[in-house]
């Protein structure tokens, strides 16, 4: 038994570290630290082969905006963004060694699916006690789920894909993964988690377009249908709808968004940095302790109602967009660089549909949130972008 655990340590290790990253944010780094002296003293170089993959265009961007920080002297305040990137590339190194790469992606689905359950309780003595769910735009939402409700959603829709790629690949108790996905769905659905659902419906019409071998009118006869069906849950679901702002008209609908969806001001902030002169399109801004200013001064100036300028000022919000950040903190280069990253990455993953599902809810969720700024972001992009994609190609191979 001691033998067994002495060889298995590394991967027992990576487990746990799976399972509680849902739950904590010190324990995977304590299992990092110890599964990093595990990789090191086992480490052959000769194992690794030289490949420019879309791991490497992103790293090259990483190593830009390093040396253009030292260039400018803003590297000890950026390196707390930096600091994220440098750790998924690491994490992604360790993860390689990973010897069953199924157990691996089972343990991510339990991790996933207690994340959930422990969600799903909280929900339901809230609904005990008040006799209603208030998914809509209230300030109780986060209270009730283990994680915010975007990082969840995202975290409920990976789990959905890994769940139906189970459902597809194993023979037996098939059922098992059908249903589990089929909770995740509802559970998309009920917290009215608007990127989530918008990327399952999203990757659907990817499927049906490009996957699904049919005729080409059943082609676009599925994906009218997916696009219908996509409208009437926006449309008869309360709390979906009201994410979605849906009012009488359209000026109406504007005017809400605009009252309650923080992006509409932060994006516009990061549109009217652009126009200083310290901002360099090749290059974009020194460093991101001037980005950081830049957004509090444009919310303290910009910004009417009192309460809401305020609490702008208070939680310094980013630009919750990972491609207007790099574009603000490398300019047209560094933003080119992510981009290819993504297109290098669609490429490698063409030929399997579940990595490039996968690739797609990265996509979409870096267009709302700024990922690589989260330690927990930073780790679920090394488990899933560097890791379990490229796995997918080769296990197609």
């Amino acid at each position: 038994m001691k033998n067994v655990i002495k060889q298995n340590a590394f991967d027992y290790l990576i487990y746990i570290l799976i399972l509680t990253l849902f739950f904590s944010k010190a324990l995977p780094n304590i299992l990092l630290v110890l599964l990093s002296l595990l990789y090191l003293k086992d480490l052959n170089l000769k194992e690794y082969k030289k490949t420019f993959s879309a791991g490497t265009v992103l790293f090259l961007l990483l190593l830009y905006l390093f040396i253009k920080s030292l260039f400018y002297g803003t590297i000890v305040y950026d390196l707390k963004v930096y600091k994220g990137m440098l750790l998924l590339f690491w994490f992604s190194l360790i993860l390689r060694k990973i010897t069953d790469i199924e157990r691996f992606k089972l343990f991510i689905l339990l991790g996933i699916n207690a994340c959930i359950i422990s969600s799903l309780f909280l929900i339901g003595m809230f609904f005990y006690k008040n006799h209603t769910l208030p998914f809509a735009n209230t300030a109780e939402v986060n209270n009730l789920l283990l994680l915010e409700r975007p990082y969840i959603g995202f975290v409920a829709v990976l789990g959905f894909l890994l769940s139906v790629e189970k459902a597809v690949m194993v023979i037996k108790q098939k059922w098992i993964y059908i249903l589990n996905a089929i909770v995740l769905l509802l559970f998309i659905i009920l917290i009215s988690a608007r990127i989530s659902i918008i990327t399952i419906f999203c990757i659907a019409v990817v499927y049906f377009l490009f996957y699904y071998k049919v005729q080409w009118y059943k082609k676009i006869l599925f994906t009218a249908s997916i696009i219908v069906l996509f409208g009437i849950i926006v449309v008869t679901n309360k709390n979906i709808s009201e994410r979605f702002f849906i009012k009488n008209n359209i000026e109406e609908s504007l005017k809400v968004a605009s009252d309650y969806e923080p992006r509409i001001v932060i994006w516009n902030c990061a549109n009217n940095m652009t126009l200083k002169k310290d901002f360099l399109l090749l290059s974009g801004f020194s460093g991101y302790e001037t980005i950081t200013n830049n957004f509090l001064d444009c919310y303290a100036t910009t910004i009417e109602n009192q309460s809401k300028k305020e609490y702008f000022l208070s939680e310094k919000f980013n630009s919750h967009n990972q491609f207007i950040d790099f574009y603000l903190i490398g300019g047209l280069l560094g933003l080119l660089l992510f981009i290819s990253f993504f297109i290098k990455l669609f490429y490698e993953a063409k030929s399997n549909f579940f990595a490039i599902a996968i690739a797609i809810s990265f996509l979409l969720f870096f267009f709302v949130e700024n990922i690589f700024y989260r330690q927990f972001g930073c780790y679920l992009f090394a488990i899933f972008i560097l890791n379990l994609v490229p796995q997918k190609k080769v296990s197609n191979e």
